[in-house]
C-alpha cells in the first residue's frame, strides 16, 4: 500500500470510528472511479461531510490529536485543510439549500501584493504553534523577515486594527465552488484498497457533472476553479 493510500485509510478510519458521516469526493473520487487509485499528480485527498451535522472543531481535534497539522487559509470557511505525510487532506463541508448541495472555497489572489496581504494577515492572527500558515510567495529569505515582522505586529497592534487589516486582506480573496442536485448525493459503499468506502451512488454522473463528458480522459494540468462544469461564482463582500 502506498503512502497516499495509508493516509487515505487512516483518515477514513478516523472519521468512521468517530461516527462522522462522510464520503469521498472531487479529485480523489475521480482517481478511484476512473483508475482505481489515488491520482499521483493530485495534491490533496478529498473528503466531504454535511455542514449541518458536523462540528468543525470536532474534526480539528480529531486530526490534530492523531498527528496531522492544520493549514489555515485566510477567508476559508467551508473546508478544513490538513497536512498528511506527503499529500494534503481536505475535508469539505457541504451545505444544502433549495435541494442543491454546494461547497465554496477561497481562491488566493494571483498578484504578489494580494498574496503578501494575506500572508501578513495569517501571521498576525496566528495563535497556535500547531497551525501551519502556508502561502506561496517567492524569495524565502524575504518571506522569513515578513513573517517575523507580521508576528510582531500581531503582539503590538490593537485588536480593532488587526480586524480592519484582516478585513482588507479578505477582500483580496475570490470564492467559487461546486454544486450538485441532491438526487446525486445519495451514498453507497464500494471497495477500494481492501476497504469499504462511501461514495455518491451515481459517482460517474457526479464526475461528469464536474469534469465534463470527457472526465475519463486524464488532465494533469487541470485547473478546477477555471474548468469545472458545475462552478458557482461568489465573492466576499
Amino acid at each position: 500500500m502506498s503512502v497516499d493510500d495509508n493516509v487515505f485509510k487512516d483518515v477514513c478510519d478516523l472519521l468512521h470510528n468517530n461516527r462522522i458521516n462522510f464520503w469521498i469526493c472531487h479529485g480523489t473520487l475521480l482517481g478511484i472511479i476512473r483508475e482505481n487509485r489515488l491520482l499521483p499528480w493530485d495534491h490533496d485527498i478529498d473528503f466531504a461531510v454535511w455542514d449541518h451535522e458536523t462540528d468543525k472543531s470536532h474534526i480539528v481535534d480529531i486530526m490534530l490529536s492523531h498527528g496531522y497539522q492544520q493549514e489555515v487559509i485566510t477567508g476559508e470557511m467551508d473546508c478544513l485543510h490538513f497536512l498528511g505525510e506527503e499529500k494534503k487532506v481536505d475535508i469539505s463541508f457541504y451545505k444544502i439549500k433549495d435541494n442543491i448541495a454546494s461547497i465554496k472555497w477561497a481562491i488566493s489572489p494571483k498578484d504578489t501584493f494580494g498574496k503578501l496581504m494575506l500572508f501578513v494577515s495569517n501571521n498576525i492572527s496566528k495563535n497556535n504553534d500547531e497551525i501551519l500558515i502556508n502561502h506561496s510567495i517567492p524569495k524565502k529569505a524575504m518571506l522569513t523577515i515578513i513573517r517575523q515582522f507580521s508576528l510582531l505586529l500581531g503582539f503590538i497592534l490593537p485588536n480593532k486594527w488587526k480586524t480592519l487589516f484582516n478585513k482588507k486582506a479578505m477582500q483580496k480573496m475570490k470564492y467559487t465552488g461546486y454544486s450538485y442536485p441532491m438526487e446525486r448525493m445519495q451514498l453507497k459503499n464500494i471497495e477500494y484498497a481492501g476497504m469499504e468506502i462511501p461514495v455518491p451512488f451515481d459517482s460517474e454522473a457526479c464526475l461528469q457533472h464536474t469534469y465534463g463528458k470527457d472526465w475519463k480522459t486524464p488532465k494533469k494540468n487541470y485547473i478546477w476553479y477555471e474548468e469545472a462544469d458545475n462552478l458557482i461564482k461568489l465573492r466576499m463582500k
